[in-house]
């Protein structure tokens, strides 16, 4: 893996544009090629309070969660994440970032989803014992300044015990932000995530997918608008996205909502005009602490709850 992220940095410093450009041309052109089924949605599963407030999907605005858009790497931040999902299925996750003069910016996750406690019985119907379903991520990150773009990518391995039988895959994301205006707030996204292979033949590729999104802020006005757009693999259905509001009251304070399309239909209970999908969150700004916490409305009754801590390890 070591020798691979040399090679990556060695593009990034060598090739720049054009490698860029071929970068993205090519998994524009491969993405219905790459994969099958969804047999790994959790590594699209966010448990960033902040992400999850701007509607689950958001890669163009800054936030610490570089396994949305590795090109977020960027400074030296200590994150821990801890999202509780439906029933007693909870996800949690630390994330480091840094950087040095041999690897340039660099960032180092560990994700953990537990599907919580099932009773396992056999084909008569006698008890057998409980079994605790669990899937984790490993992954390490890599990012690179030039002009105008920062561009990044994630090796990652994944692993996953649903019952007695467990799978695991190498995946690899990779990603780019663009500002195009000097001293303004507007950032354009594109990520393509979980590329990669099944170390099973039985098992087919995951599900690979395509973000592109966009930040901006108006001039003299304190909102911050995002706008995020996704498409999976073999998917029939495009109108998959979200939309994110930022309100900066403050240097201290912001107050963040979002809307995600495929959760309000997807969660929608039937005879139910209630709409879904929506988040909402505060974001406190502190010398070197940054704290979020989100709420999910999945429908009428469930939701989730979700906070990060994030520590600023080098001081302005």
């Amino acid at each position: 893996m070591l020798y691979l992220m040399t090679y990556i940095n060695y593009l990034f410093r060598n090739l720049k544009f054009k490698f860029l450009a071929q970068l993205i041309c090519l998994f524009l052109y491969y993405q219905d090629l790459l994969s099958q089924n969804n047999n790994f949605s959790f590594t699209e599963l966010s448990d960033n309070a902040k992400v999850n407030a701007l509607g689950g999907n958001n890669v163009s605005s800054t936030h610490t969660d570089f396994l949305m858009n590795p090109s977020l790497i960027d400074k030296k931040i200590f994150s821990i994440n801890y999202l509780n999902y439906l029933l007693d299925i909870n996800s949690s996750s630390i994330m480091y970032s840094d950087s040095s003069k041999f690897l340039g910016n660099f960032g180092l996750g560990i994700k953990y989803l537990s599907h919580g406690k099932f009773e396992g019985y056999d084909l008569t119907g006698n008890y057998s014992s409980d079994f605790y379903p669990k899937e984790y991520i490993i992954s390490f990150g890599k990012s690179y300044s030039f002009s105008k773009f920062k561009i990044g990518t994630n090796i990652k391995y994944f692993y996953s015990k649903l019952y007695e039988n467990s799978k695991s895959a190498f995946l690899v994301d990779v990603g780019t932000i663009f500002k195009p205006i000097k001293n303004k707030e507007l950032s354009i996204a594109i990520v393509a995530s979980n590329i990669g292979f099944v170390l099973d033949e039985n098992i087919s590729s995951p599900r690979s997918s395509l973000k592109i999104g966009t930040s901006f802020k108006p001039d003299y006005m304190p909102i911050r608008f995002s706008l995020t757009y996704v498409k999976k693999e073999k998917e029939a259905d495009f109108k998959n996205f979200s939309i994110g509001i930022e309100v900066l009251l403050s240097k201290y304070l912001n107050i963040m909502i979002g809307y995600n399309h495929k959760i309000e239909k997807g969660f929608k209970i039937n005879n139910s005009n209630r709409l879904n999908g929506i988040s909402y969150g505060l974001e406190l700004i502190l010398k070197r602490f940054n704290l979020n916490y989100s709420r999910l409305i999945l429908n009428n009754i469930s939701g989730t709850n979700n906070i990060s801590i994030n520590y600023n390890l080098r001081r302005n």
